[in-house]
């Protein structure tokens, strides 16, 4: 009798162990999807690609897995990762028109705009509710616009962004954003303000309030706010140096020397942080210890023209003491008489010294040429606003910001030249270098053959007119920053 009855639940365990396989995995995959959905419209991209990968790991042929982990890269700029999940995502059945969309926006996102953008916008142009793609396009174009530097489409289009969702605060993110840019720190805040109104658990919105209340000297809010993110995240860096910066602007030294060394401990190549530390030290009368964090902070981004005088200031004024303390003759001499070794001592201090004056005058000399350039990348500026299909002139910023400003900045107006003229030789050239000292030689080689082929054969329309853009589909295409 017993032996019936354990024969019975065994097969009921058997039968109840492989209903639950059998549902374990759609179920897993539902929850995950629907998390990771929730995740992707509070633009938690980085929470929602986790919790994708972990549902990839178990249904790895499910289209909308696929798909949502192809936005998920696009919005973290990973466009190699894109491609391949939007070709699962489409061979899984997906809908090729939401495929297509997906590969819209990751071509305006990129700064590619001549093809993608009027696309684009006849999606927009529909009316009517939009669902959760109104907002993804608008943010795609407006990305665009920004890398592209293309900041008067932009405007129009965050205007509309909000009208149509008032209630989004990543349009308000970017209307902040704008604003700054355009050098308007308090209608930045004002926008930022609303955004934190809308989401105030976004710790990359708080963050953006507080930065723009640090640089318009609103010090006892933005140490609040910068309060607010280290209680959310007690090791972001970004989040310690701007309330050590604070610390030091209110004049209290000692706080933000262990603020910002504490940054540095957790992250001893940051480079704000080395910045700001030797900063502090300059001017607190420590230009000794001031270099031990300059010269890393300009060896890390020697087109910053901040550190570089930060750096010059020292210099100049270890350079001083070092001569003045090597004064002719030798002190020594006074007492002993003057010496071979002596004399070859104190030619060496001297030495020493005018090699430290010198490479102080080195870098105040660059910080005189970057203030011109950027007098001169002001003027094309101005011109590009009437002239946004000028691919010439779109170069000479991008060059003048490489070598002078942020390469970042740059290389957002470099790519917009190949947007308007992608054989533009100059640009293939200064992008091959560009890459090349960044190490991913894979698109520096792209780009110097693309630099030779068209340096040979010439162009096949003047620099400036437009050949249209390429919808990035292919890894060299989207993996292009």
């Amino acid at each position: 009798m017993w032996q019936r009855h354990l024969r019975t639940g065994l097969i009921i365990g058997v039968v109840l162990a492989l209903m639950g396989a059998a549902f374990w995995k759609p179920i897993s995959v539902a929850w995950s999807l629907r998390t990771a959905r929730d995740l992707l419209r509070e633009r938690e991209s980085e929470l929602a690609v986790a919790v994708l990968l972990s549902a990839h790991e178990v249904d790895a042929d499910h289209p909308e897995v696929n798909f949502l982990l192809a936005r998920g890269f696009r919005r973290l700029g990973q466009f190699t990762r894109v491609v391949e999940h939007l070709d699962l995502a489409e061979g899984f059945g997906w809908p090729s028109e939401l495929i297509r969309l997906e590969q819209l926006m990751g071509a305006a996102q990129a700064g590619q705009l001549t093809t993608s953008a009027p696309e684009l916008y006849k999606f927009l142009s529909r009316g009517g509710d939009y669902g959760d793609e109104g907002p993804e396009v608008c943010e795609a174009l407006v990305n665009g616009y920004f890398l592209s530097y293309q900041f008067g489409l932009a405007q129009p289009l965050l205007d509309e962004w909000q009208t149509a969702y008032p209630a989004d605060a990543q349009c308000y993110m970017f209307r902040g954003l704008f604003f700054e840019n355009r050098s308007d720190p308090s209608k930045a805040v004002a926008e930022y303000r609303k955004a934190v109104e809308l989401a105030g658990d976004r710790t990359d919105v708080r963050l953006r309030l507080a930065q723009v209340l640090k640089k318009t000297n609103q010090y006892d809010e933005a140490i609040e706010q910068f309060g607010i993110c280290l209680g959310e995240d007690t090791t972001h860096p970004e989040v310690m140096t701007g309330l050590g910066q604070c610390f030091h602007l209110q004049g209290q030294i000692d706080e933000a020397r262990r603020m910002f060394e504490k940054v540095l401990v957790l992250d001893p190549d940051y480079f704000d942080a080395q910045l700001a530390l030797g900063q502090l030290e300059e001017t607190a009368g420590h230009p000794d210890t001031a270099l031990r964090w300059l010269r890393p902070a300009c060896r890390r981004r020697p087109s910053d023209t901040e550190a570089r005088y930060s750096l010059a200031l020292s210099l100049q004024v270890v350079g001083r003491k070092r001569r003045d303390a090597a004064s002719w003759p030798p002190s020594s001499a006074a007492r002993s008489g003057l010496s071979m070794a002596n004399a070859i001592g104190w030619a060496a201090r001297r030495a020493g010294a005018e090699l430290t004056l010198s490479e102080a005058s080195h870098h105040f000399q660059f910080v005189a040429d970057a203030q011109q350039a950027m007098q001169r990348v002001q003027v094309w500026t101005d011109i590009i606003r009437s002239e946004p299909r000028n691919a010439d002139l779109r170069f000479k910023i991008g060059s003048y910001l490489m070598k002078y400003d942020n390469p970042e900045h740059g290389l957002g107006w470099l790519l917009s030249v190949l947007d308007i003229d992608p054989k533009h030789p100059p640009t293939h050239g200064m992008l091959e270098e560009y890459y090349r000292g960044q190490g991913k030689n894979e698109r520096a080689e792209l780009h110097g053959k693309m630099a030779s082929e068209t340096g040979e054969s010439g162009q096949d329309a003047p620099a400036g007119s437009a050949d249209g853009g390429t919808i990035p589909q292919t890894k060299d295409q989207n993996d292009d920053r």
